[in-house]
């Protein structure tokens, strides 16, 4: 796993702007994920996005149907990519978001082949610099989410630790170990139920 060298810092939208710790962990490796769509009654449009391990389900996530067919035709899960994990301290423990990190090149691909004429014209985006614009380092990926996690705070392995917590809840989830046990997809049913 890789992480972040120090915790995240974000804003949570409460009225006194509190930040709060929240790391991102990442496979090393690329990981073999199959996506597929899935009837669900309580998502949207009673669709959902379904992220399989082996076989396993591991995630999924209410989408509109005609993105999880445009995602499925785009052929972005066809080799294996690396999973990430956005984790943060909030009631009833640990939320965490899991995303698919596609390279970016892929998606631009996809969208000059739909459209290509596009590539021909010039983007008022590519011209507009200033000798005050620095160079900055874009991430080479765009992120997918794949669906939502909690960790309830009594079942926390790492308490003290949330890097370490995150990078367990990553590992469990990519090896089908104690993480994604009944507690969990209850959760994960809750939190589709509120949608």
């Amino acid at each position: 796993m890789a992480m972040s060298d120090d915790p995240l810092e974000f804003n949570t939208g409460d009225d006194e702007h509190e930040s709060r710790p929240a790391v991102f962990v990442t496979t090393r490796e690329p990981v073999a994920l199959t996506v597929a769509p899935l009837d669900d009654p309580r998502a949207p449009e009673s669709s959902a996005l379904a992220s399989y391990i082996g076989g396993r389900l591991v995630a999924r996530s209410a989408m509109p149907r005609e993105a999880i067919d445009r995602l499925i035709a785009l052929k972005l899960f066809e080799a294996p990519l690396p999973i990430g994990l956005f984790a943060y301290e909030e009631s009833p423990g640990l939320q965490c978001r899991l995303f698919a990190l596609v390279p970016r090149e892929k998606l631009e691909e996809a969208q000059h082949a739909d459209e290509p004429w596009k590539a021909s014209v010039p983007s008022y985006e590519a011209g507009a610099t200033s000798d005050e614009d620095e160079p900055s380092e874009a991430s080479p990926y765009e992120t997918i989410l794949l669906g939502h996690i909690v960790r309830f705070a009594s079942d926390r392995q790492h308490p003290d630790d949330l890097a370490a917590e995150a990078v367990d809840i990553l590992q469990k989830i990519l090896t089908g170990g104690d993480a994604l046990k009944d507690a969990d997809a209850r959760a994960i049913d809750d939190l589709l139920d509120s949608l």
